[in-house]
């Protein structure tokens, strides 16, 4: 079986060449990231499913998610992940990674019926793409995208700050919602490019679609609705949090620190506080027209 990915430009293929029984794929939303094209994956991985783990030489333990989650091991070809169930803390999978995580042999615990593409998207596919991302000039964000006719916006914050409140506010006003949860941020030229992700926030919005980003709001709850500008450090020490950073490499995190320099440098970023209620959406959006008249 194969499965076929295209997420921020990425193309990411698993192959399982014994055609098990994929358990629950497609899962929603990931079918809107299928990808139909005959073009050569960014990353690629060889699914083996066995009764039992192979046992895999390594070196010391390079970096652990902790939580019951995964571990991340030095080896001789380049990483060794091993993926553990949070249930048991046993592991339920184990990838060997090349340096440039471009290629990963995945081996991966059969159950009763198959096998569960899932446990290798996560975190596996999860920690390749966001490396190559990192280290080529991108970020991953805790945050809510949407494309309205007015820009394309960015709400960062917290769990609970209003991600998916406000992308059903926008939905509502027929705004193209990317994600309530992950968007990716690429550069194009001078140029940064919002893109949506599979994984979903409580809203479960997600597009396989991308657009210019205007505007990035730190976003939190409040009596009334306001739009502040914050200094440059400030603005990094609110943005910071909400990143999924690769602290496993040292490269991609240089170049997370510089491309979060860059965007809060060229993108307006400003905070955002907001009461539960439609009329935010006007009250941003006029708010942005307003700042581009005084400044023309």
């Amino acid at each position: 079986m194969n499965i076929h990915l295209h997420i921020a430009g990425y193309r990411i293929r698993l192959t399982e060449a014994h055609d098990y029984p994929a358990i629950s794929w497609p899962l929603h939303p990931f079918g809107s990231f299928l990808d139909r094209s005959d073009a050569h994956p960014d990353i690629d991985l060889a699914i083996t499913v066995v009764e039992e783990l192979p046992n895999l030489s390594h070196g010391p333990l390079h970096f652990d998610a902790c939580q019951g989650l995964w571990r991340l091991y030095e080896a001789e070809s380049g990483l060794l992940l091993e993926s553990l169930d949070t249930a048991t803390h046993q592991p339920c999978a184990r990838a060997l990674i090349t340096k440039d995580f471009s290629h990963v042999d995945v081996w991966t615990r059969r159950n009763e019926i198959g096998w569960v593409p899932m446990k290798i998207l996560n975190p596996i596919v999860e920690v390749c793409l966001l490396t190559r991302l990192a280290r080529e000039g991108g970020l991953l964000l805790h945050s809510a995208g949407v494309i309205a006719s007015t820009g394309g916006y960015i709400f960062t914050g917290a769990s609970g700050a209003g991600k998916s409140t406000l992308s059903g506010f926008f939905d509502a006003r027929g705004a193209s919602v990317l994600s309530d949860e992950r968007m990716i941020i690429r550069k194009d030229g001078e140029a940064f490019v919002i893109h949506g992700t599979p994984w979903v926030g409580s809203g479960a919005y997600a597009k396989n679609e991308s657009g210019f980003l205007t505007e990035l709001f730190c976003i939190s709850h409040g009596p009334q609705h306001q739009i502040e500008s914050l200094p440059p450090g400030e603005l990094l020490a609110r943005i910071l949090p909400q990143c999924f950073l690769p602290h496993w490499d040292r490269t991609a995190m240089e170049s997370t620190l510089a491309f979060l320099s860059d965007l809060i440098a060229h993108i307006p970023c400003r905070r955002l506080t907001c009461a539960k209620h439609p009329d935010v959406v006007d009250y941003i959006q006029n708010q942005l027209t307003r700042t581009v008249l005084v400044a023309s």
